[in-house]
């Protein structure tokens, strides 16, 4: 069975590896992607990692969440999942997400780009590590 990451204060290289092998598994699930990312969240002192898709607004989140954890089932024995408390899914359409997309733009490729210390439209964002913003203008 595939054993859960530690999510801590510091972005571990394990979580940015099974944060990239977790967005492998919903493109190949179809689960339409459009932004994923490591965010820190400083008020918690930790790491979440979200997801957006057209299909949390379309189907709801709840159903969303289990696509989630049926790619994480298809893991190998010997991989790192992500728990499901450290995921948070959101609609394209989240302020979160809209904001981003003016930083930053990737294309449907899984990238990695890190983004500390930035303000954006006046908002601080603290750190977060993106693998995907392919979210329309």
């Amino acid at each position: 069975m595939a054993k859960e990451i530690l999510v801590t204060e510091l972005l571990s290289e394990q979580m940015i590896v099974a944060g990239a092998a977790l967005l492998k598994k919903l493109d190949e699930s179809h689960c339409l992607v459009k932004a994923a990312f490591w965010m820190f969240l400083p008020e918690g002192k930790n790491w979440k990692f979200i997801v957006a898709s057209p299909l949390v607004k379309e189907e709801g989140p709840r159903k969303y969440y289990k696509r989630i954890v049926d790619a994480n089932k298809i893991a190998e024995t010997d991989e790192q999942v992500i728990s499901l408390n450290d995921i948070t899914v959101l609609d394209n359409n989240d302020q979160l997400i809209q904001l981003l997309k003016f930083a930053t733009s990737t294309g449907d490729s899984i990238s990695n780009i890190r983004f500390s210390k930035n303000t954006i439209n006046g908002v601080f964002i603290d750190d977060a590590h993106i693998y995907r913003m392919n979210v329309g203008i």
